[in-house]
């Protein structure tokens, strides 16, 4: 490994990443595809090195056209005036903003596809109804004459007003879900937010050129993003879709790249939407399209998922999952896969330099997203008369690049793993016997701490050894853990989410898994589902008649790297929950140093002190801690969990 001294850590090279993945099948496919001489994202990530050190800390300014700006002790101020601290302060909210837009879409399309759903436009089955009953209680909504599909409305209508609402009056999920302690230290700190779209919007205009020039307003304006991050885009999208899909129930299936056949039509599901794919599989499962199929000689159709797309379709139907964002590139290079069926986000414009490679058909289905030479069939939210039509296009268009292909370059692993998901908020509490179990298992030490692991890859890190790492050794030490996203195709192919896992954990957890019936790492859905492990929290909190921030509790973000990271971070952070992140964000590194004197200076800054000192622990009673190394990157999770249960006089 080549050490970084701007980021205080070791970054690996691909021998690196083939010595430490846990994924032997991962090994087997990054050879097969530098021998057929295409290019992945390890081999873009080596050629970046070394990378701007100023972008590493952050401390590059590009938010007008009088720079880009570098800070450093040369030039302590850009253009304008600003400094470090208003530099790396806004280039986070921004990042935050970025992330937040990201899935207020997703959750915008899905609360459209529910409004027309009720209305008749949209043929969909409502298969969460009595879910929707629930939401217009806890909405308190007049239900008095409005019959089920007017129900459906107003929720719908009460959702999308949470993402787009421009007038300072209550969030409805926030007034819903967040605990009363929480909400009374919001009104305390000032944060309450309106909604996803009014926050980001003031987050870049507070960015802007000659705007808010005070970093500590901007950290307001952060946890006042993180509030509307998770309220008015988590929360939505997560509602929006058990309503009209229904609510995940655990269920066996096998994981991995394996689960593609030779002599078969291959197609992945890729993306974060459910609307288009939950209607593409509806057709591909039809007698018509299974006919083409076989028609075209194949011997019948495998469908696999990538990214979150992948881990909802695993959660509703046990639809096997293959892989994440990083390792898209690597599930062409079986040369098995005939198409990938993408919506948005995640679907990085390497995944169609190797579809080239292999001939494999990439399929585009949102409006906000274009692939030079893919195919492009949109569905529009607006118009939802055309989805059949168009998911009937997209199947066809599958299945028909089976015969188009050169079938002798495929070479599948055989590595499947057995894996368990679908574990809902709901299956969670029904698997256990409710959230009284799960409390009196925490505050007795049978659970030491509830941890989830969530979050994307990045090249900074070994490919998923961070996830997987962590994760063996929370589960040794008793912790029970919940995983959402890219973390949890990592820890769904290491096996750690086979009910067999069990027997890693101490007796007093194993006990308890063995009863359930359940693996240790609950995999709870798609990125946004980590509104599931928040209410989880949530619930055991109010069991135990605990605030949030005096219990062991975690949030790891182990390999960070999409803009939408930073956001799931913080609205655990923001709720007193602390985050253990793998690798420093683009914050300037408190690196100790000898001074001019011999004294050791510990480098420390202003915002490194904000999230991992005082001063965000001041606030909302949570704080960041950085590590690298997943042994030590556990030992400080268990040590922060233990602290908790000192405090709380539980030993």
């Amino acid at each position: 490994m080549r050490f970084n001294r701007h980021l205080n850590q070791p970054i690996p090279d691909k021998a690196d990443v083939r010595a430490l993945t846990p994924n032997p099948a991962t090994v087997q496919l990054i050879d097969r595809l530098e021998d057929a001489g295409c290019e992945t994202v390890f081999d873009r990530f080596a050629a970046q090195q070394p990378q701007c050190p100023s972008g590493l800390r952050g401390t590059c300014c590009r938010m007008c056209q009088w720079g880009p700006c570098r800070i450093s002790g040369k030039a302590p101020r850009g253009v304008c005036g600003r400094d470090m601290n208003q530099v790396v302060m806004a280039t986070i909210v921004r990042q935050l903003a970025a992330g937040m837009s990201a899935h207020a879409r997703h959750a915008h399309e899905v609360v459209l596809a529910l409004r027309a759903t009720a209305e008749g436009t949209a043929t969909i089955m409502l298969k969460g109804r009595e879910h929707a009953l629930d939401l217009a209680d806890r909405f308190h909504i007049d239900t008095d004459g409005l019959g089920d599909d007017g129900v459906v409305r107003a929720v719908a209508q009460a959702l999308l007003d949470d993402i787009g609402r421009m007038t300072a009056d209550p969030m409805n999920t926030l007034e819903a879900f967040a605990p009363s302690d929480r909400r009374k230290v919001w009104e305390e700190l000032d944060i309450l937010p309106r909604s996803a779209a009014y926050e980001s919007m003031e987050s870049l205009h507070m960015t802007t050129l000659g705007a808010c020039s005070d970093w500590t307003a901007l950290a307001g304006q952060e946890l006042r993003s993180a509030l509307a991050y998770c309220y008015g885009a988590l929360y939505t999208s997560s509602l929006a879709t058990e309503v009209l899909y229904g609510v995940p129930t655990p269920r066996l299936t096998e994981v991995n790249y394996g689960v593609l056949k030779p002599g078969h039509v291959n197609v992945l599901l890729h993306g974060h939407s459910p609307v288009m794919v939950e209607k593409v599989i509806e057709k591909v499962r039809s007698p018509e399209i299974e006919a083409l199929a076989r028609e075209a000689g194949a011997e019948g159709i495998v469908l696999g998922g990538m990214c979150c797309t992948g881990d909802e379709l695993l959660a509703r139907y046990g639809i096997p999952t293959v892989t994440n964002i990083m390792g898209q590139e690597l599930a062409l290079g079986t040369g098995a896969v005939d198409a990938v069926i993408v919506d948005m986000q995640c679907v990085i414009p390497g995944l169609k330099i190797v579809a080239d490679c292999f001939g494999t058909e990439i399929i585009t289905t949102s409006i906000s997203n274009r692939i030079p030479g893919a195919t492009h069939i949109p569905f529009n939210p607006e118009r939802p008369e055309t989805l059949d039509a168009d998911a009937e296009r997209v199947a066809r268009t599958a299945v028909a690049a089976f015969g188009a292909r050169d079938r002798s370059k495929i070479e599948i692993p055989e590595r499947v793993t057995t894996a368990m998901g679908g574990f809902g908020y709901e299956a969670i509490l029904g698997a256990f016997g409710g959230a009284s179990v799960l409390a009196d298992a925490v505050r007795d030490g049978r659970i030491r701490g509830v941890a989830t692991v969530v979050g994307c890859n990045t090249p900074k890190v070994a490919y998923e050894s961070a996830h997987v790492g962590i994760a063996r050794r929370l589960i040794e030490a008793g912790v029970l853990v919940t995983t959402t996203g890219c973390a949890s195709h990592a820890l769904l192919n290491a096996g750690l989410c086979d009910p067999a896992a069990a027997e890693l954990a101490p007796p007093g957890l194993r006990e308890l898994l063995e009863e359930a019936g359940v693996p240790p790492v609950l995999a709870v859905g798609g990125c946004v589902d980590n509104v599931r492990s928040l209410r989880l929290f949530i619930a055991i909190a109010g069991e135990l008649d605990r605030p949030l921030a005096e219990l062991p509790y975690l949030f790891v973000g182990a390999e960070p790297g999409n803009e939408k990271t930073v956001g799931q971070g913080a609205t655990f952070l923001v709720h007193g929950i602390s985050v253990l992140s793998g690798f420093p964000a683009q914050i300037p590194v408190a690196v100790p140093r000898i001074g001019p004197d011999g004294e050791l200076l510990d480098g420390r800054n202003d915002i490194t002190e904000f999230f991992a000192g005082d001063g965000l622990l001041s606030l909302v009673g949570a704080k960041i801690y950085t590590e690298t190394d997943p042994a030590c990157a556990a030992q400080t999770g268990l040590m922060h969990l233990h602290r908790k249960r000192q405090a709380l006089g539980w030993g």
